[in-house]
């Protein structure tokens, strides 16, 4: 009986003159289309890839930023734009710090970042694969050159606690991973070398963000 006096009032809230409206606009408010700005401090935009010997290079960019449409009715009309600072190279291991090794990835061997100081990222198609998982593609722009790329990704809400008990309906949450060739951006550095000392034409990307609105 109780469940059934519960639906009357909530239908007739419901269908209350108003009240649906009112309803309806809290919810598009928190749910419906709009554009968020990244927090990079809550963000990051990282590659792996091998550098030369057995070593492993892991590295991201400090400085970025960006915009996302996201619709999360219908993810595929969503947009993302990302440009990153690549002068703000980062390498995780103390002996990736070394300058001599910065000096190469951002001069004139790789990233030219004198040259080309930005790189971009431009989502040109994006195509859902469940609820909260879908392949992006997009332009990225590296060293001038501008070619297509496809990332796996996954979008949601952000967690508000460690526990992910209280979703945050103010922000949303995405991750990004793929692999490009370099070399399809004519990026060859010690690409011609053989066996331990060759470096790897494949790069590894990860990438989490945090967006929150822009307010309007």
């Amino acid at each position: 009986m109780s469940k059934y006096i519960l639906t009357i009032l909530f239908l007739s809230f419901m269908a209350a003159p108003g009240l649906a409206d009112s309803y309806q606009e809290r919810f598009d408010d928190a749910y419906g289309p709009k554009t968020y700005q990244i927090e990079v401090d809550k963000s990051f935009a990282r590659f792996a890839t091998k550098m030369c010997t057995a070593d492993i290079i892991k590295g991201g960019f400090e400085d970025f930023s960006g915009q996302i449409y996201f619709d999360r009715e219908t993810p595929e009309n969503s947009h993302v734009d990302v440009t990153i600072n690549a002068a703000s190279l980062t390498l995780d291991h103390e002996y990736h710090k070394d300058e001599l090794l910065k000096d190469i990835i951002e001069g004139d061997q790789i990233l030219k970042t004198p040259i080309f100081p930005v790189i971009s990222l431009k989502s040109t198609k994006i195509e859902r694969t469940s609820l909260n998982t879908g392949f992006m593609t997009a332009d990225l722009t590296l060293v001038g050159e501008t070619h297509p790329i496809t990332l796996e990704i996954t979008f949601e809400n952000t967690m508000s606690d460690r526990y992910a008990r209280k979703v945050d309906r103010q922000r949303v949450a995405f991750s990004a991973y793929g692999t490009f060739k370099r070399s399809d951006w004519n990026v060859l550095y010690g690409l011609d070398r053989v066996g331990i000392r060759r470096m790897s034409d494949d790069v590894q990307v990860f990438i989490s963000v945090t967006a929150k609105p822009i307010e309007e």
